[in-house]
């Protein structure tokens, strides 16, 4: 008899990268999954209108939908939305949010197609690009508000920058044309999108410090695009961004990499031909306590991975939900007894907690010191 797991509450939107894996039982809002989770990122290129009609039919809740822009696809070379016709799909895909189409503050180094090929641009560049984003973005949001009224209260404009300058050059923006963030929803009443690139955790905290500062204190959605790892959530749900996405639980299924449910720090890489330490019961999570993996890898080692993303999936959705209840006074505390923090994740957590003494200013200029060195400059070289 299945167990019945209550409604989740979090802020992590898992990405799906083709209606593929939904054939193949890689779903988690139908009544017979092993436990009921309605949120999913579906890639804009990826799926059709009957494809998430079917999605939203079979789910048992009412469910949460995001799609990209499209931007990335853009820049890349491999799609040719235009700025109308990346809101059209969407539509079409029936988003719950409504993303501005925005060319992302990278330029191609090789071939097209991946992440790899991009390297930043250099501050001159970026902010040229952030301009062409806003205008696109204020055409968005006037067509939106003339002939799809009610797509328009979706509707969230992308903010890109890989450093606090880039995201402020934004917020000039908002106020030079907007007449400040006050009137920031009269053109974007959905929300607002951090596009907060790079692998530096501190810049993250800070970025989502001031979409705390900006639009979250003033009851602004805020979404963080590409933030998977534990680590980062952490530091999103003390700055309490609204929601997050990332494709990394999904990215598991390739090489089972399962997380350690004891320890979330951890990992267990396993192979569908070698389940060598691989004891059972592994974990005691809806997915896990209701399979056997030996049987599994006999008789169709595929479903080992899609397993793996359910269990993964789990795991995260039950530490984000317990990190919500986490009180912000004693956030820092709680999370340091119940998790192995790196040195650089206690500077970030000590970084909002100084935000709460003396404010986000101050906190930055005590803080700055310890972002990484900006490398824009020798990277565009190339």
């Amino acid at each position: 008899m299945q167990i019945k797991i209550p409604e989740l509450k979090s802020r992590y939107i898992p990405v799906y990268g083709g209606f593929g894996n939904l054939e193949k039982g890689m779903h988690w809002w139908e009544e017979k999954a092993a436990y009921i989770y309605p949120n999913v990122l579906f890639n804009l290129l990826h799926f059709t209108k009957e494809q998430v009609e079917f999605v939203r039919k079979n789910a048992i809740n009412e469910m949460f939908i995001l799609t990209d822009s499209g931007g990335f696809q853009v820049v890349s070379g491999t799609c040719d939305l235009d700025w109308k016709g990346s809101l059209l799909k969407q539509i079409e895909l029936t988003a719950s949010k409504i993303f501005s189409l925005d060319k992302p503050t990278v330029k191609q180094k090789a071939s097209a197609g991946s992440l790899t090929n991009f390297v930043y641009m250099n501050d001159i560049e970026a902010e040229e690009t952030i301009i062409d984003n806003f205008e696109v973005a204020l055409k968005q949001s006037e067509f939106l508000k003339q002939n799809y009224p009610e797509e328009f209260k979706k509707f969230c404009y992308i903010l890109q920058g890989k450093s606090l300058e880039q995201i402020n050059f934004n917020m000039k923006l908002f106020n030079d044309k907007l007449g400040g963030v006050d009137k920031y929803s009269d053109y974007f009443p959905g929300g607002v999108v951090y596009a907060a690139k790079g692998g530096d955790n501190m810049y993250i905290t800070m970025a989502a410090r001031h979409a705390y500062e900006n639009f979250i204190k003033k009851g602004i959605y805020v979404h963080f695009l590409g933030m998977g790892s534990f680590h980062r959530m952490i530091i999103l749900i003390r700055n309490e961004i609204t929601t997050f996405d990332s494709s990394t639980l999904l990215q598991g299924v390739r090489v089972n990499e399962f997380l350690n449910p004891v320890n979330l720090n951890d990992s267990f890489c396993l192979s569908s031909d070698d389940l060598n330490g691989f004891v059972k019961p592994f974990c005691n999570c809806p997915v896990c306590r209701n399979v056997d993996y030996f049987k599994i890898q006999k008789e169709s080692p595929s479903d080992i991975g899609r397993n793996c993303v359910l269990h993964n999936l789990w795991h995260l959705l039950i530490m984000n939900t317990i990190l919500d209840a986490l009180p912000k006074d004693k956030y820092t505390e709680k999370v340091t007894t119940m998790f192995n923090l790196n040195e650089g994740l206690h500077k970030c957590l000590e970084f909002c907690d100084e935000c709460d003494k003396i404010g986000f200013d101050l906190s930055y200029e005590k803080y700055k010191h310890y972002l990484k060195k900006d490398v824009t400059k020798q990277n565009t070289l190339f």
